[in-house]
């Protein structure tokens, strides 16, 4: 009996001797823990955020657009002031492809190239970033600086060849629009039909272009 006494006296001993450290532990888990979900409730709330400004800043263009004497400089003051003010959001591509689109209209291509730049600068890795190079590949190709229209094609000729880009097929749609367009038919033909030939056995989500070059391959037959 006297041997369990001192045992469970030592044991009472340790855990005294431990017990505020052990709390101290204890109190910074439970801290940890509450400012985890504190930040992910607050990254709720700022995504949210951002989402209903650019839900309704999107209502905005899309009414904007339709009408006679658009005023894009007020909305893109909008857009911009957003931007800033969601400045973490993940939404931030977002408004900065809107505020291309506004540039355009308002034929600012230099400035539309340059946020083009920002935002491919700005999201390395990311699977949308060959949408955006190739929306600056057609800009410059639409450009009438001769030396802007070559680097245009040779991104476009890129973006077409690589087949890790999920927008492959558009990217070959828009080569071989531009090749037809120059009146290089073989050209086109040639990268429209490798289109075509890439889509035949894709049955879960199809080009939406195959429909289009096929027609324009019907053209092209002698």
């Amino acid at each position: 009996m006297a041997i369990q006494r001192i045992s469970f006296k030592s044991i009472s001993d340790l855990l005294g001797a431990n017990a505020k450290p052990m709390l101290m532990v204890l109190s910074f888990v439970v801290a940890m823990i509450l400012l985890f979900f504190a930040h992910k409730l607050w990254v709720i709330k700022r995504e949210r955020s951002a989402q209903y400004d650019f839900s309704s800043l999107m209502t905005e263009y899309d009414v904007m657009s339709r009408e006679k004497d658009p005023q894009w400089s007020k909305l893109l003051e909008k857009f911009e002031s957003n931007y800033d003010k969601h400045s973490s959001s993940s939404l931030l591509p977002n408004y900065l492809g809107y505020k291309v689109q506004i540039l355009l209209a308002q034929d600012k291509k230099e400035e539309a190239l340059a946020t083009l730049d920002k935002m491919i600068a700005d999201m390395p890795g990311s699977p949308m970033l060959a949408l955006y190079q190739m929306e600056r590949a057609l800009i410059q190709l639409d450009d009438t600086n001769a030396e802007l229209k070559a680097v245009g094609l040779e991104a476009l000729k890129t973006l077409a060849n690589d087949t890790n880009n999920m927008f492959r097929d558009s990217a070959q749609y828009y080569l071989g629009r531009y090749y037809w367009a120059q009146n290089d038919t073989n050209a086109a033909r040639e990268v429209w039909q490798k289109l075509v030939d890439e889509q035949r056995d894709e049955k879960i989500a199809p080009s939406p272009w195959v429909d289009q070059v096929q027609a324009q391959l019907a053209l092209t037959i002698v």
